[in-house]
């Protein structure tokens, strides 16, 4: 019986990594670069320039590259499929958005109380402008749908969503297959 020499070995169980621990590891770090983010808005005062927002798609974005990239070269012995790199880009933003989503709630409801009623009143006016006739019963659910807990639901379910669209392009770009699979 022939014995396999070392490289192939660590080819196959590299190829067999589990994208869980790493793709947790890069939605820690992605999640961690989004709270920061969240953080140096609120303390700019700078929650009402709702353009800023979209610098955590940037963040999302390069968490799953980066963090694709980083289980594709270093964990994964070089390759990954499409379907891997989906999984794992997807992860990432399930973890992040996890993350992001637990200091949201906790942010609006116990560290700045006064940041969620600035954006109940942004909501209001919003509101206001869109439909000049709207009831006082329309304007006080658009207010009351600005609670922690639904922005909390909010931000996991939209967060994990883009983050799956931004990972069925990204994986198109990072997939790498292993001259053994053909």
């Amino acid at each position: 019986m022939e014995t396999m020499p070392d490289k192939e070995v660590n080819t196959e169980s590299a190829t067999k990594t589990g994208l869980l621990k790493p793709s947790l590891n890069a939605g820690f770090i992605t999640g961690v670069g989004l709270i920061a983010l969240s953080l140096i808005i609120y303390l700019l005062g700078l929650m009402e320039v709702t353009w800023l927002s979209y610098l955590s798609w940037v963040i999302l974005l390069a968490g799953i590259i980066l963090g694709t990239k980083h289980f594709r070269d270093e964990l994964n012995g070089g390759f990954i499929s499409y379907g891997r790199a989906l999984g794992f880009g997807t992860l990432v933003a399930l973890f992040a958005s996890l993350l992001g989503g637990i200091f949201t709630f906790i942010f609006f409801s116990y560290l700045a109380p006064d940041a969620l009623e600035q954006l109940r009143d942004a909501a209001e006016i919003g509101m206001i402008e869109r439909d000049p006739n709207a009831t006082d019963q329309q304007i006080e659910f658009a207010r009351m749908m600005v609670n922690p807990v639904i922005m909390m639901i909010g931000s996991i379910f939209s967060m994990t969503f883009v983050g799956f669209v931004f990972s069925l392009i990204t994986s198109a770009f990072l997939k790498k297959k292993d001259a053994l699979d053909g």
